[in-house]
């Protein structure tokens, strides 16, 4: 049941996300799907039919709204981009070590786009990226090209996930971590922990807002622990997270990695054994951390703008 405080928050968070698209002379409609036995949320921007429908797909514990400032890259077009449950305004989830990473990619990304004009271009961040590939693996056909903007995820089995991430997959303490509201702007300070320090600082400030009050849903504090452990445990990445590099050899799509040379999940060249496998594949390293397009926004356009023409 919806509480008169959670009512409140997700009034909040539209109100700052839709400011956040205005600056960008952007507006959106939303509408929800069930997948996974959840409620997913999903923003449509409306584009020129005749061009490549993008799909966008943001990173654990963030929004959408992280990745606006990108959209004019992409010319024009429709834009397509999903809540993950436990984000922004979709439900919870209730993930487990056990939960099958792949399907639960697969079956989302299937019900958001079930009806859109294929195939569709994808522009993926982080977990979004990670979430992505295996989508590839399944349903190539249905792809035309795909942007990996930064490390994807724990997609490739070069990563050395970082202290903080392995304790917060930890039981229990993730929980109690996650469930603290903190002051708006000590959660744009936390930023620092995934996409480097300063990264945020010079853009609108609701684009952090918009992470801020959906870091205080419930769905957030149920989901958020157990997806943690889903995906890596106090020793390492779970093994069933990784794309080998023969499963990624198969992925003959044109595929644009946007990577930080200072990614604090892993740089371009420690994950090269992954990302080569794919015939396909191409780099663009910028002087940049986790969010390329944040810390160097007018090369990341340009590479992605080209890259989708």
């Amino acid at each position: 049941m919806t509480t008169e405080t959670e009512t409140v928050l997700d009034a909040e968070q539209r109100a700052a996300e839709r400011r956040l698209f205005e600056i960008y002379g952007l507006s959106y409609t939303e509408r929800f799907v069930d997948a996974v036995g959840t409620s997913i949320r999903v923003v449509e921007v409306a584009g020129d039919p005749s061009k490549t429908p993008v799909l966008l797909l943001h990173g654990i514990a963030a929004v959408t709204a992280a990745a606006v400032p990108l959209i004019p890259a992409f010319d024009g077009a429709p834009v397509i981009a999903i809540d993950w449950p436990g984000h922004g305004l979709s439900g919870p989830y209730h993930f487990d070590k056990h939960t099958d990473l792949r399907a639960f990619a697969v079956e989302i990304i299937d019900a958001v786009m079930a009806g859109v004009a294929v195939p569709f271009d994808i522009v993926a961040h982080s977990l979004g990226g990670q979430f992505a590939l295996y989508y590839c693996l399944t349903r190539q056909e249905r792809v035309q090209r795909l942007v990996l903007l930064g490390a994807p995820g724990a997609a490739f089995a070069e990563l050395k996930p970082p202290a903080s991430m392995r304790l917060l997959a930890f039981p229990g303490f993730g929980a109690g971590i996650l469930a603290r509201v903190v002051p708006l702007d000590q959660y744009r300070s936390n930023s620092a922990l995934t996409l480097g320090r300063g990264t945020v600082d010079p853009w609108p400030v609701e684009l952090v807002e918009v992470g801020w009050f959906a870091s205080q849903r419930r769905a957030f504090a149920e989901t958020l622990p157990g997806l943690f452990s889903a995906i890596a445990s106090v020793f390492g990445v779970r093994r069933t997270a990784v794309i080998t590099h023969a499963e990624l050899a198969t992925i003959t799509i044109p595929v644009l990695l946007v990577w930080g040379s200072d990614d604090v999940f892993m740089s371009p060249e420690t994950g090269r054994p992954s990302w080569s496998r794919m015939p396909r594949a191409q780099l663009v390293e910028l002087d940049a951390n986790h969010a390329p397009w944040l810390n160097k926004p007018a090369e990341a356009e340009a590479a992605v703008r080209s890259f989708l023409a």
